[in-house]
């Protein structure tokens, strides 16, 4: 299993070591009535998802409204989480910017508040060619200090990251893992027996960590886990130990939650449920929508049978 282990300036700064086993959080980034980013909830959020046993963090990923919030903004939410963890459990930064130069910078600014990972994805809307999207890569890697996370999501970028171009990625040390959001399982499978020996490939759908669990995939990176962690913990401990009818009555048990939230209008609707579960974030900033009231009542039935769930 691939782990990077950076060279810190001293022993008292050495973040949590970045692996890609377990369930983190694509932790969603909470917001005042005021529409600005709040420190206070987020504090909150951050100690819930400990508790509850998150393996991990993604901080101002996709969830987390990257392309929402100010540069300021997501500096100042990676100081925090950092801060709030106290290397308690690893925290991913996402560099979701299409260009290699911001991405370069985030990477760095991630590194030196004392993250463990960086999450990137392929230079977008310029439409790359593959030698392009590894040379982004390439340049991201070699001023990063951290171990990077690429990101294949071509259903928002456009961009594919295929086994052609993941064999390339592979021969860059610090390029450890992938989140891979392919919805075809064949395809999943292909690239596991292609580079998963040098690139962990990590679930990036919730709707499809049972099935990428059992091809291979040492762990996942999940959005619903902001509203039932220690559920997600439990499924993905049944899968790879073996309990595969438990695992199964997991999987169909969460899968109505998964369809109630994720909407066009991600992350909205989830952070609406997060008020289910006393755990408000705020709402999604514009120009994304509220959740409508029916799906909200979905996700709340959907949260009732989890919880009659036990791992025990």
């Amino acid at each position: 299993m691939p782990i990077f282990k950076p060279e810190p300036e001293s022993r008292d700064s050495m973040p949590k070591e970045f692996t890609p086993r377990g369930i983190y959080t694509a932790i969603v980034t909470p917001f005042t009535a005021a529409d600005d980013f709040d420190e206070r909830a987020f504090r909150r959020l951050i100690d819930f998802q400990i508790a509850e046993g998150a393996a991990g963090l993604l901080v101002i990923g996709g969830s987390g409204e990257f392309v929402s919030l100010t540069p300021a903004e997501r500096r100042r939410a990676v100081e925090v989480a950092v801060d709030q963890t106290a290397n308690r459990i690893p925290i991913i930064v996402g560099a979701l910017a299409p260009g290699t130069k911001e991405v370069q910078e985030t990477v760095r600014h991630a590194a030196s508040a004392g993250a463990s990972a960086a999450l990137v994805l392929p230079a977008y809307y310029i439409k790359p060619s593959a030698a392009g999207i590894q040379e982004h890569y390439a340049r991201v890697a070699d001023t990063a200090s951290i171990p990077i996370v690429a990101y294949n999501n071509a259903g928002r970028t456009g961009v594919t990251l295929d086994v052609a171009i993941l064999e390339k990625l592979a021969t860059i040390p610090n390029i450890v893992a992938l989140k891979e959001c392919e919805r075809d399982l064949a395809v999943i499978s292909s690239k596991i027996s292609a580079v998963g020996d040098r690139i962990a490939i990590m679930s990036g759908d919730d709707d499809l960590g049972l099935p990428s669990f059992v091809l291979g995939c040492p762990g996942g990176i999940f959005t619903t886990a902001n509203l039932v962690p220690a559920f997600h913990r439990g499924l993905f401990e049944a899968a790879v130990n073996g309990n595969v009818a438990l695992a199964r009555k997991a999987h169909y048990t969460i899968l109505p939650l998964i369809e109630a939230l994720y909407t066009a209008n991600h992350p909205s609707p989830l952070k609406d449920a997060m008020e289910l579960i006393g755990q408000p974030a705020g709402v999604g900033r514009s120009p994304l929508q509220r959740g409508n009231a029916e799906n909200l009542k979905r996700a709340e039935a959907a949260l009732k049978k989890i919880a009659a769930i036990s791992f025990a």
